[in-house]
């Protein structure tokens, strides 16, 4: 109780302090964060006349509740009132304390990391703090395909986890938004990922119809798309005059993956094999 008491003074007397030239600045609002990656978040103080790390107070909390991310004083980390959604996660960077450098590392985030965090420092120059906000982001996975034969249709379905919500878009032909006639539905796991899985109900197939599924995660600037080219062949046999019909479809894939990340932006390309599959039509 005593240390947290004199914790307690040293942030009064720090913001009561002549901060004349002194502030804390954030270099970005917002940084992307993605899911079980580490994430840095950046708060830069004045370095003065003044040595900077006499008397220095370093205290990263969340801003909405208060509850303590890190804490740094009296020479040394102080985590005993630290959330325990934290615990093992953290740390400063004191040997850059002298150049000003009061920001945060957060290693193997969780959805449950993201909000709005204060960076509050206070030395023998003054004291200040800055907000930033941590929006958590997971690339949706390569998408799995699964073809249904029936008597009278072909579904096609997709189905992939990420997070946020994704954007889901169905087309024919030449980029007629065939989404309504779509079905799209989502669920969320124990960790808060969400599952997409959206269907395309093919009745009638003309010969050379066209369908492209996209799937977009806004956050991370990722888009993932398909095309279909579908064919329909009809053959005799010896044995009947009556035909059979197999239904040719042929995947052709590709799938387009920018990524953008606060930190670091870089742009990856991924194009998917070719598949035929030859699925027959029932009776």
């Amino acid at each position: 109780m005593q240390k947290i008491s004199q914790f307690s003074f040293l942030v009064l007397w720090g913001r009561l302090a002549l901060s004349k030239g002194f502030k804390v600045l954030m270099p970005k609002e917002q940084v992307i964060a993605i899911l079980n990656q580490v994430v840095m978040l950046e708060c830069n103080f004045t370095v003065t006349e003044e040595p900077p790390l006499k008397n220095i107070v370093i205290n990263w909390q969340l801003a909405n509740t208060n509850q303590v991310v890190h804490s740094y004083y009296y020479g040394r980390d102080q985590l005993k009132k630290q959330n325990p959604n934290y615990f093992g996660i953290t740390s400063l960077f004191p040997e850059e304390f002298k150049r000003g450098n009061a920001s945060l590392r957060l290693e193997g985030v969780k959805l449950k990391h993201s909000g709005k965090y204060q960076c509050y420092v206070s030395n023998a120059s003054g004291s200040g703090e800055g907000i930033i906000t941590v929006v958590l982001a997971a690339f949706y996975s390569e998408p799995r395909l699964i073809i249904k034969q029936k008597s009278s249709s072909t579904s096609l379905m997709f189905e992939s986890s990420g997070y946020p919500k994704a954007d889901i878009s169905w087309y024919f032909g030449d980029n007629k938004d065939a989404s309504v006639l779509s079905n799209t539905s989502y669920w969320q796991d124990a960790d808060g990922l969400y599952t997409v899985q959206s269907t395309m109900e093919i009745n009638k197939i003309e010969n050379n119809s066209t369908y492209t599924f996209v799937l977009r995660n806004a956050v991370v600037n990722q888009t993932i798309l398909r095309t279909f080219t579908l064919k329909a062949e009809e053959y005799g046999t010896s044995m009947s005059k009556s035909a059979s019909t197999l239904l040719l479809i042929t995947i052709a894939g590709s799938v387009l993956i920018i990524m953008a990340l606060a930190i670091l932006l870089y742009n990856k390309y991924i194009k998917a094999k070719s598949i035929e599959i030859i699925v027959p039509n029932l009776p």
